[in-house]
């Protein structure tokens, strides 16, 4: 009983300090608004800036903000806002001294802070001395709150303090209208769609308006939209479905008066002052009725109701049931507690602990979903890398592959996007081909030794081999096809034969036979040397000249076996010698040793290559395609075309056609010229006195030129050598006018013979 008496009486003081404030409160605003110079109507609102630099509009009594010019207000910046505030605080001042009385405004900083809420639902504090605002809650109003009473006996004292305050003011009601009773007029007839009441919602930008029909919905200040149907943000709210469920009670008008009658008609002066009383009437219940109207918070009764369920559940069940909680709304591992406090504040699940235990079972459930996915990530790793093996197998790599071929390839592959980083899959692929790389690598040495031992075994190999050659014996050696790179395979042949000697083996059998049969002969001819000793040097000369005969009979024979057997130009001493010990004739030229041999056959491939290169140039000579002016890239194309034509005149290699294409046309240009210079030798109408007449006359030079243009050697160098044709004309007709007049025929006769004494 004393407890509840206590705060009735607490709540009545606070409730006649209020109202006094109210009437002070009021008389401030009129005297601001006074000294702002509003008209009728007009509200006074402030313009500041926010902290990205746009400019927005708030109430100086309400602090409501708005981001659009409000209309019918006086506005004005802060500064003059805070000109206003001094001046009505001196006024209000002068007369509280008038009167005795000491002023009510809060001189210290500290309690002068207040809650406001934005247009987007957030919450804000000011301070009205220092004209501060701030979105953090001041530290001031955090030590305050923490040194209040405890949560429950606060609801239980709001709770009484509200009953009482409600039962004081009723008899207090009661008791102005005996004392005030004048008559009023009747009430006019309303319009019940009109919004009745408007309450924010926290956290969201929508407020709750109801209608005077008691319909209700859902206004956005900030977008100015309006909607029947409850937004998403606001699903699932508790706080929303209280706004919704209960229409706000509605402050009637005036009522009859004791006669019934009509009310007389006041005059305009009387109308006005009767709305001012009225408005500050409203100003002075509004705080009042706002407390008796405001319900008790619903996130309190819910905690207050959780808390007294907790204690019939053990505690493993609970953390069972708010950890499953966590697991279906989706809490991500990476987040923190407040973060993720929208997705679960609003299930029935989430009070079945307390405040503490909350966020411990939140850490606890987070720390084991990580460890839970950093093992699946583990795992589904190792599965993405052994199925990029796998891939990798298939793909059919070589040491010498590139990642960026294999991407754009299988860069579509499941298995290639199973390992996600980039950088995971290049390393995976750099150490698939690296071992690869050794293998291969592994591969070839074998190959090479493999190669370089079926070197070894050929016999006939000499310094001078020819790869082409060696090739054409080796081709069908699997150790010859083993190595791949046809250049790899000559590098290893030409570094085998540097480390030869001149002769192969069968080179040295081939001339121990030979010498044994020069032996063999060498002591028959020793015998024959005694018998002719005997017999006299008639029978020596004989067996000179039979000698000489022989060797003149065995160099014929050699030289109609390789007109025979070689018809190749290009063939080598080395091939043709193999070919030439096929043949049986071979055997019968014992008397030419091999150099004779080998010079006699390189003078048969000089006289084919003459003969070749003749026809090569008589070919090109009657070609009409080409003349000695042609580029051999045109040249070339034209003997490729004719195959048929120049198969058997041109050379198996592209340089030595290119070659012997070049030095025709030097040829038929130098013959070209050399004709030409005899031409003008013939030519008896160029004198001497040629020039001095060219310049005095232009006829006598066309008189030239018309001798000469009907010679064919005039008409070749014309063809493709103008201009050298006319450098030619010109220096020959001034060697000739600088010699001058030629000397006598018997002088020149003794000069030639002069010259040919010395």
């Amino acid at each position: 009983m004393i407890d509840e008496f206590v705060a009735i009486w607490t709540v009545c003081a606070i409730y006649v300090l209020l109202l006094r404030r109210g009437a002070a409160f009021n008389s401030r605003v009129c005297r601001r608004s006074h000294l702002a110079n509003c008209e009728e109507g007009e509200e006074l609102w402030v313009e500041a800036e926010s902290p990205e630099g746009k400019p927005y509009f708030y109430h100086w009594q309400t602090r409501e903000t708005v981001w659009d010019r409000p209309e019918k207000a006086k506005i004005v910046g802060q500064t003059e806002l805070a000109e206003l505030i001094q001046k009505s605080s001196e006024e209000e001042r002068k007369e509280r001294e008038g009167r005795g009385q000491h002023p009510m405004v809060p001189t210290n900083p500290d309690d002068a802070w207040n809650e406001y809420t934005a247009p987007d639902g957030r919450k804000y504090y000011y301070n009205s001395i220092t004209q501060e605002n701030t979105w953090d809650k001041p530290q001031v109003l955090i030590d305050k709150e923490g040194a209040g009473m405890p949560l429950d006996a606060i609801v239980q004292a709001q709770a009484k303090a509200q009953a009482a305050l409600a039962e004081y003011l009723a008899q207090a009601k009661n008791n102005v209208t005996q004392q005030h009773n004048p008559p009023q007029k009747k009430e006019e007839k309303k319009d019940n769609t009109r919004p009745i009441s408007s309450t924010p919602v926290s956290g969201t930008a929508w407020c709750v308006v109801w209608t005077g029909d008691g319909k209700v919905f859902f206004y956005n200040p900030s977008t100015k939209t309006s909607v029947w149907e409850r937004p998403p943000e606001m699903y699932g709210r508790q706080d929303v479905d209280v706004l919704v469920s209960r229409c706000p009670e509605v402050k009637k008008g005036w009522s009859k008066g004791e006669d019934g009658g009509p009310p007389k008609k006041k005059s305009r002066s009387e109308r006005k002052k009767e709305a001012l009383l009225a408005q500050q009437k409203k100003e002075k219940e509004k705080p009042v009725r706002q407390m008796l109207e405001k319900p008790v918070d619903p996130a309190v009764a819910a905690e207050l109701q959780a808390q007294r369920d907790r204690e019939k559940m053990p505690l493993e069940e609970r953390l069972i049931q708010f950890k499953t909680m966590l697991g279906e709304k989706g809490v991500a591992t990476g987040s923190t507690f407040e973060k993720e406090l929208s997705k679960i504040v609003f299930d029935p699940r989430y009070l079945l602990l307390s405040a503490t235990e909350r966020r411990a079972c939140f850490d606890a459930y987070v720390r084991e979903k990580l460890e839970q996915e950093r093992a699946e990530k583990k795992r589904r790793m190792k599965e993405a890398k052994e199925k990029f093996q796998e891939l990798l197998a298939e793909a059919e790599l070589h040491g010498k592959s590139s990642f960026s071929s294999f991407g754009s390839k299988f860069g579509k592959d499941p298995r290639f996007k199973a390992v996600e980083k980039m950088r995971d899959r290049e390393d995976l692929f750099n150490e698939f081909v690296g071992e690869l790389h050794k293998k291969e690598k592994e591969e070839r040495r074998e190959k090479k030794e493999k190669f370089m031992a079926l070197l070894a075994e050929q016999t006939s190999f000499t310094r001078k081999t020819k790869w082409s050659t060696a090739k054409k014996l080796l081709e069908n050696d699997e150790r010859f096809k083993a190595v791949e790179s046809s250049s790899s395979r000559e590098q290893m042949f030409r570094d085998h034969v540097e480390k030869l000697g001149d002769e192969s083996l069968s080179d040295i059998e081939e001339e121990a036979e030979r010498e044994k049969r020069l032996a063999a002969d060498a002591a028959i001819a020793a015998r024959q040397r005694e018998v002719e000793a005997e017999l006299g040097d008639k029978l020596r000369e004989r067996d000179l000249e039979s000698e000489r005969h022989r060797l003149q009979e065995h160099h014929e024979r050699f030289n109609a076996l390789l007109v025979d057997l070689v018809k190749s130009a290009e063939a080598t001493w080395h091939e043709a010698r193999r070919v030439l010990r096929k043949d049986e004739r071979y055997a019968e030229c014992d008397l030419l040793d091999k150099e004779k041999k080998e010079s006699a056959f390189n003078e048969h491939v000089r006289n084919l290559e003459k003969k070749r290169r003749d026809a090569f140039f008589a070919v090109l000579d009657d070609h009409p395609k080409i003349t000695t002016q042609t580029r051999w890239k045109d040249a070339r194309r034209i003997i490729q075309d004719e195959e048929e034509t120049f198969s058997k005149v041109a050379s198996n290699s592209e340089r030595k056609v290119e070659r012997d294409y070049r030095d025709w046309q030097e040829m038929r240009h130098d013959n070209a010229v050399r004709e030409f210079k005899d031409l003008l030798k013939e030519t008896k109408i160029i004198t001497y006195k040629s020039k001095r007449m060219i310049e005095e006359n232009e006829q006598h030079l066309k008189d030239i030129l018309a001798v000469l243009e009907n010679d064919k050697r005039w008409m070749r160098m014309s063809e493709n050598h103008s201009q050298e044709r006319d450098r030619i004309l010109d220096e020959y007709i001034d060697v000739l006018h600088r010699k001058g007049t030629p000397p006598p025929p018997t002088q020149q006769e003794r000069e030639r013979r002069r010259k040919d004494v010395v």
